[in-house]
């Protein structure tokens, strides 16, 4: 989860981001530090923050102009606001100087006015764009010999200033709210999202609480597309005429009944709407779609969402399934010029924290090795007569290999056959590294036993250590 914040290090903006933080639940997160809430703003608008904070007013100095500026540049939800006390410092590089200047943020200057006017009357007053900044300045040598800074306490002695006095604040309760912002990337549009299972439910529930979009659902059977208004997934189901109006198309169905699907709607659908279906398969797909969708001036892209769940169903479907997770893009002939630069701001916005863009080829490839075969290997592992007891007998190991068994066959034997070229030599190269180590077991072989192990776990290093962001546990 990345945060950019109106300051730098030191920052009261970052004090309200660490707070925002926890608030939010977030386990895990970055801190960016962008200056200006301009910079906030311009960060959010480019996908590299998904979430924004800035302070919006103070009780002493009142409404922050440069927070307002750039919200109007914006459109965004306040996910979370909160007021925090505020403590302004005086610094200076050497300890005891004579200070004839001092610097700060406007809004700190603010809110110290008149204290600065009874205890260093007379004394000019500069403007620096943030707390933290006018002390890194100081410390740098980028002030004037005699300024004095005004900041935070950690500001200060973060950049190793002498603490001349504290807590110069007009009134002691001097308090400034602070505001947590998410981009909302498409505003009024109406997406329909087809088959409501717990990829496609979940899929309809993050868009509904994290964009403006007005959801639509459609299922084939009914009943579950009930069950999903009810529940405010949806705002409505849909018609035959909502799929002439609406402006972007995502079915989540079976392979084969999605080309039957997009082969009934896309001739319905109005020029310039977009589809992208979460099968996850690609090339066989996007080579009968793309064309389709060519011809009726519709924008397609494939898509594929890494994330799920062991067991499907809607009733298991949340709005935060696919926090941080990677969404796959596959650019097909039907893909207009911006549509992936649009396509990732939406899908960053309703959660996934990664937007990974290949062609259709390589998407089978990769997803051969790294799902299908995971699911073709626990799928065949649970056969054993000895898996039924396992009670008393295993770790998280188990655990971990089985977990994927509980698989809907009717999908996953269509994936397997739609993708049938990709997936046979992976499972050829596992039965020949297998049928290595059965060899060698057999042989009593300790020697290549140990050899063939030692591959193994080499191999998975060089795989940790070229992907450094996502270590083994």
């Amino acid at each position: 989860m990345r945060i950019a914040y109106q300051g730098i290090p030191g920052s009261n903006s970052e004090a309200a981001s660490v707070e925002f933080a926890k608030n939010q639940g977030f386990e895990e997160y970055e801190l960016i530090p962008a200056v200006h809430s301009m910079g906030v703003v311009e960060m959010l608008k480019r996908g590299e923050a998904d979430y924004g904070v800035m302070a919006t007013q103070n009780l002493i100095a009142g409404y922050v102009g440069e927070t307002r500026e750039a919200l109007k540049t914006l459109t965004y939800k306040t996910v979370d606001a909160q007021w925090l006390t505020i403590h302004h410092c005086l610094f200076t590089k050497e300890k005891g100087a004579p200070i004839t200047c001092i610097a700060s943020h406007i809004q700190a200057i603010d809110q110290c006015r008149g204290t600065l006017r009874k205890k260093y009357a007379g004394i000019e007053l500069k403007e620096v764009e943030d707390t933290a900044i006018a002390a890194r300045y100081l410390a740098e040598g980028k002030l004037p010999a005699g300024t004095a800074v005004l900041c935070r306490r950690n500001a200060g002695e973060m950049f190793g200033l002498h603490l001349a006095e504290e807590n110069l604040e007009d009134d002691s309760r001097n308090m400034t709210e602070f505001i947590l912002i998410k981009p909302v990337h498409i505003v009024n549009k109406t997406v329909i999202v087809a088959g409501l299972g717990l990829i496609g439910g979940s899929m309809a529930k993050a868009i509904k609480a994290h964009t403006d979009c007005r959801v639509l659902g459609w299922n084939r059977t009914k009943s579950v597309a009930e069950a999903a208004l009810a529940e405010g997934a949806i705002d409505a189901i849909a018609t035959e005429d909502d799929f002439r109006t609406c402006d972007m198309l995502i079915p989540v169905l079976y392979p084969a009944a999605t080309v039957k699907f997009l082969e009934e709607k896309i001739p319905l659908m109005k020029k310039d709407a977009i589809v992208v279906d979460l099968v996850g398969v690609k090339t066989r797909l996007v080579e009968t779609i793309g064309p389709l969708a060519k011809e009726h001036g519709v924008r397609y892209t494939g898509g594929h969402p890494m994330a799920g769940l062991a067991k499907a169903g809607f009733e298991r479907s949340f709005a935060d399934l696919y926090k941080g997770a990677s969404m796959i893009l596959v650019p097909t002939s039907a893909t207009q010029p911006g549509d992936i630069e649009e396509l990732s701001k939406f899908f960053r916005g309703v959660g996934f924290g990664m937007i990974k863009v290949c062609s259709a080829e390589i998407h089978d490839h990769m997803i051969a090795h790294t799902s299908q075969l995971a699911h073709v290997v626990s799928n065949s592992y649970v056969k054993s007569p000895v898996s039924a007891n396992y009670k008393g007998f295993t770790g998280g190991s188990y655990k971990d290999m089985t977990r994927i068994a509980c698989l809907n066959e009717k999908v996953w034997a269509e994936l397997f056959l739609w993708n049938r070229e990709a997936l046979l030599p992976e499972i050829d190269d596992l039965i020949r590294n297998m049928t290595l180590v059965r060899s060698a077991i057999e042989a009593q072989d300790q020697e290549k036993l140990t050899e063939l192990l030692r591959e193994g776990r080499e191999a998975k290093e060089k795989i940790d250590m070229a992907n450094p962001d996502q270590p083994s546990d």
